[in-house]
């Protein structure tokens, strides 16, 4: 079964550390983790408490934490990894792109396309015949 070490590792060396970038949607952002759409993240609290007892952080800055790093895996695994049912894929590859893709366009749009790759509806949701599909694709792309 794939490892969510392995994939987590590889997506978050490309997540970066603290940014709040003008005109981002997402605002507020900490290691790919927007404060507009997960207000309610754990790790804010800790950033928040950061940024008062030390000033302002610069683009860029990651806060050697092990709190913050222990919420920030799980809250990959949660809203992430768990989602797309990665302990369930066989193949380490395949999970890794599923959930790094989840990471950087939401699960839902992840998923349909790669229920479309495997001629499955597209419903954006994880489901046993998707998992099957996706450790026996050929059983189900040579339909």
């Amino acid at each position: 079964m794939a490892n969510f070490e392995i994939a987590y590792n590889r997506t978050n060396a490309n997540e970066g550390g603290w940014n709040h970038i003008k005109g981002d949607r997402g605002g507020e952002t900490y290691c790919g983790i927007a404060r507009n759409f997960w207000p309610n993240w754990a790790g804010w609290k800790i950033i928040d408490n950061y940024k008062k007892n030390n000033g302002s952080l610069r683009h860029g800055q990651v806060i050697n934490d092990p709190q913050l790093v222990k919420l920030k895996k799980e809250f990959y695994k949660t809203e992430f990894w768990d989602i797309v049912g990665g302990d369930e894929i066989e193949d380490q590859r395949a999970a890794n792109t599923l959930y790094d893709f989840g990471v950087n366009t939401g699960n839902p749009r992840s998923i349909k396309n790669l229920q479309i790759v495997l001629n499955l509806p597209a419903t954006g949701k994880i489901s046993d015949e998707l998992i099957d599909a996706v450790n026996n694709p050929l059983n189900h792309i040579l339909k």
